[in-house]
């Protein structure tokens, strides 16, 4: 281990401190996420950055360089879907408050079993409502359409496709948006994140 990133996990470690270590062990996106982070810092040498979210405020940002923003991982406990209940009249699955009331944090590259994604993850308070209303437009769109209620996790390299939760299941699924088809592709969220690799780029 080189010196700079001892540095970094020793700054990971103390920047979290014991509560966000002490959730990681009964929640798998966070367990996910300190894997991002130990490949970021093993593989690259620092924390994880972005040029998108540049300029973009956040609780998660550690500091900037070269128009870019390097982040870590922020608790929050103050966030739910129940608006997007509320509005769509629908009752939403446990893991999607879960996956989306755990924590700021900037999205994050993955693969499962070679598909490549981005896990979809809450900026800071301001995306956060900008995400209850993408969400409210997806299920709108679904009820019109009348297709399955799913709260989507992961953007995928295409565009007319989307990894979701299944909100009648709480199956994992790849969401072929204009077939209007879908793969199950795991069984509940935390296996699906269990078998995420995270990749550093």
């Amino acid at each position: 281990m080189t010196l700079s990133l001892a540095i970094q996990l020793s700054f990971f470690s103390h920047h979290l401190v014991n509560n966000y270590m002490s959730y990681a062990s009964s929640n798998s996106l966070l367990t996910f996420t300190q894997h991002y982070i130990y490949e970021w810092q093993k593989n690259v040498g620092h924390n994880p950055k972005s040029a998108d979210l540049y300029g973009i405020s956040s609780p998660c940002i550690t500091s900037t360089k070269d128009l870019e923003v390097f982040w870590l991982p922020v608790l929050t406990n103050n966030h739910s879907l129940n608006i997007v209940e509320e509005v769509i009249n629908l009752t939403i699955t446990p893991d999607a408050h879960l996956f989306y009331g755990t924590q700021y944090a900037g999205d994050m590259a993955a693969s499962f079993n070679g598909l490549s994604l981005s896990l979809i993850q809450v900026w800071s308070e301001e995306d956060f409502s900008r995400l209850e209303q993408n969400i409210i437009a997806h299920l709108s769109m679904q009820k019109k359409l009348k297709r399955r209620p799913s709260i989507f996790i992961a953007t995928t390299d295409d565009p007319t496709q989307l990894i979701a939760i299944d909100n009648l299941t709480g199956t994992i699924i790849l969401e072929k948006l204009i077939e209007n088809e879908t793969e199950v592709l795991a069984d509940n969220l935390d296996s699906f994140l269990a078998d995420l690799k995270p990749i550093a780029q």
